[in-house]
């Protein structure tokens, strides 16, 4: 969904560090600028800014004051112009004996705003300066020629998606395509731009309004505003949309969590607590339940209501914390805290629990199981964990209590659809999110088959059919060994739903089939057909792209070499070599282009190749890795092995 996640944090981090490079000693300044952003008092901050401007002449206070103005303007009221000023105000110093860090962060910011500005000439300008002035070997080098890269390549990007839109017009390839817009301007590592990715989100909502890509645009719109442009009455609103237009999506719990955090933050305690009640009752599945259920035990204490905080926090310590990995601390703001450490400031904030009978407690949630009340029986698991977590009754429970969470979440779906307000693809995404809880989360295949066949024949025409008919293919293919039945629901994909991102996947799916059963000519016509679909890029670290496309033209040249068509492989890993130079499978492509180079004689040459694959593979761990999956065939079963087998190889040449 992210194409740019690992560098963006990548980015942050390195920020972040070089504002920590040129922190002054005016911290007491800064706590009280941070306060009066902190209240949303923005103009009384960048007054007060202005004001230390006039009165000092020091340089490094300068610099420092004109950076949080800078930030001021930038993240906080999207004056882009005088955010320029204040940052080119910064580079005017670099002569005045400021540390050249300072300068590299302006450099960046420079390039930031005009990104944002939509100027993305004078952006690559900047991040050119930088990388100019930057020594090669310097971090903020690789930073402005990525930044430059990554900018070159989102506009052409751009063009790619409005074309597909153009083609492809009231299609989910054209959803798609809008979404992948937005998301371009939305990356703060490539066009920057969140205005307009708001404005491209809401394009999506309008032309596509029961698109499965709708709940994620309209909840894209709620964080932007929060997090990029922090408007937070904008902000709620646009989180209140997602819970009401898509409640039963895995964002609706999302959109609800950041509302309560928000009304927390304003001290708005009590507005906090019906949110997070909210969350408990209608998502007990959500992936942040743990932080939910501190935050709530954190707004009871704040308005003095003390045996709901004592009961939200035992939940938290005995449900969650045991196996929350500390990485997690940070949602509950104890991000420097170690897990002893959490413990015992919980265990100072809980009181003794009033005694309760554990087999009663076990007995009635067996009972509730069996007339199928799972929603009371989870609320009745939970309680006995907490309550008694070392008794045998509660050890049982805990083994149960994930089942039962998915098992409350069709029940509550099940609801929902006889809801006779709500409209078909509504029901259609209830109905395929049963589908999915019983495939991936409780691993009963039949009744996966079962709901995803009721969405087919009863909203044959919903792009959710197409989606299912997917995932049917997919469970007859790798869990019930089944391929004929998955190639015909592949195969009605393509037919019934040939404009949808799920036929270019059915037909690389009947391509892998065709390839394991050693059908090697339908496996190419498979694969070939893939290709010609428009393809859908995922960035991946280290500048690569992979797509199916990729790995479809990849397996071309392996189906001949499978095959022993040896003349056809080399031709196909050639072109491939030539085509694909962003793809993580370029080492594959050489090893096996080598070997075949070795096979007939070529010595020359296919040592010359092996030493090229080897310099990628170094101390890349994609490309290594992607020679496992896709080259392991060859005759090597880890990673391990790969260095070993190219080094063996040139050793044998080199020896004869």
């Amino acid at each position: 969904m992210e194409k740019s996640k690992v560098f963006s944090l990548y980015f942050i981090t390195v920020t972040s560090i070089l504002l920590l490079l040129f922190v002054s000693s005016t911290f007491a300044q800064q706590d009280d600028i941070s306060s009066l952003i902190k209240e949303r008092r923005y103009p009384e901050a960048a007054a007060q800014l202005k004001i230390r401007l006039k009165t000092s002449i020091d340089v490094d206070i300068r610099s420092q004051s004109y950076h949080q103005l800078g930030e001021l303007y930038y993240n906080y009221t999207q004056q882009y112009p005088e955010a320029l000023k204040a940052y080119e105000r910064i580079l005017g110093l670099k002569d005045k004996g400021i540390p050249i860090a300072e300068i590299y962060l302006a450099y960046i910011k420079v390039g930031d705003v005009y990104s944002r500005m939509g100027n993305y000439d004078r952006a690559v300008q900047y991040f050119q300066a930088l990388v100019d002035m930057a020594p090669e070997t310097h971090f903020v080098h690789e930073i402005g020629l990525r930044r430059i890269r990554d900018i070159e390549n989102a506009l052409k990007n751009l063009e790619n998606q409005e074309d597909v839109i153009k083609n492809y017009k009231g299609t989910h390839l054209a959803a798609v395509a809008q979404f992948q817009i937005a998301e371009l301007y939305r990356s703060h590592s490539q066009l920057n731009q969140p205005e307009l990715a708001i404005t491209a989100y809401q394009t999506l909502l309008h032309n596509h309004p029961y698109d499965k890509l709708a709940a994620e645009a309209q909840w894209r719109i709620a964080h932007i505003r929060h997090t990029v442009l922090h408007q937070i009455t904008f902000a709620i609103d646009a989180y209140k949309k997602v819970v009401e237009a898509y409640p039963t999506t895995n964002f609706a719990a999302e959109a609800l969590y950041h509302i309560g955090n928000l009304h927390r933050d304003n001290s708005e305690f009590q507005l906090a607590i019906d949110v997070y009640d909210t969350i408990i009752e209608k998502y007990p599945n959500f992936w942040n339940m743990h932080a939910v259920y501190y935050w709530s035990g954190n707004c009871h204490e704040q308005t003095q209501n003390y045996t709901e905080a004592h009961r939200a926090y035992k939940i938290y310590m005995n449900i969650y914390l045991p196996d929350l990995d500390p990485v997690y601390f940070g949602h509950i703001s104890m991000y420097d805290k170690s897990l002893s450490e959490v413990t015992e400031i919980l265990t100072q904030k809980i009181k003794t629990l009033s005694d309760l009978i554990p087999k009663h407690e076990y007995d009635k949630i067996q009972r509730f199981m069996q007339e199928g009340r799972y929603n009371e029986a989870v609320n009745i698991a939970k309680h006995l964990i907490i309550t008694y977590p070392d008794t045998q009754f509660s050890k049982k429970v805990f083994t149960q209590l994930p089942s039962l969470k998915h098992l409350a979440v069709i029940q509550n779906l099940q609801a929902h659809i006889l809801n006779e307000r709500i409209n078909a693809a509504e029901i259609a995404r209830s109905q395929l999110q049963i589908a999915t809880i019983y495939e991936r989360e409780l691993l009963n295949y039949s009744k996966a088959v079962e709901a995803y066949n009721k969405i087919v024949k009863e909203h044959a025409q919903s792009p959710y059919a197409a989606e299912a008919l997917y995932r049917i293919g997919v469970i007859y293919t790798d869990i019930l060994e089944k391929p004929n039945s998955a190639i015909n629901s592949f195969t009605t994909i393509t037919k019934k739903h040939p404009n949808t991102l799920q036929a270019m996947m059915a037909t690389f799916q009947v391509g892998e089939i065709f390839r394991k059963l050693q059908r090697y000519d339908e496996a190419i016509k498979a694969y070939q057909t893939t290709i010609a679909y428009p393809e859908r890029e995922i960035y991946l670290s280290g500048g690569y792209k992979d797509s199916y496309a990729d790995r479809a033209q990849f397996l071309i040249g392996r189906v001949h070499f499978e095959d022993q068509r040896y003349s056809d492989a080399r031709i196909a890993f050639e072109e491939f070599i030539k085509t694909r130079t962003d793809s993580p499978r370029l080492a594959a492509a050489l090893i096996y282009l080598a070997v075949m180079h070795q096979q007939s004689g070529n010595d020359k040459q296919a040592l010359e190749i092996y030493q090229q694959a080897e310099k990628i593979i170094k101390n890349n761990h994609i490309q290594k890795q992607m020679v496992v999956d896709e080259a392991g065939n060859i005759g090597f079963q880890s990673s391990d092995d790969v260095i070993q087998f190219l080094q063996e190889r040139q050793k044998r040449i080199k020896s004869e």
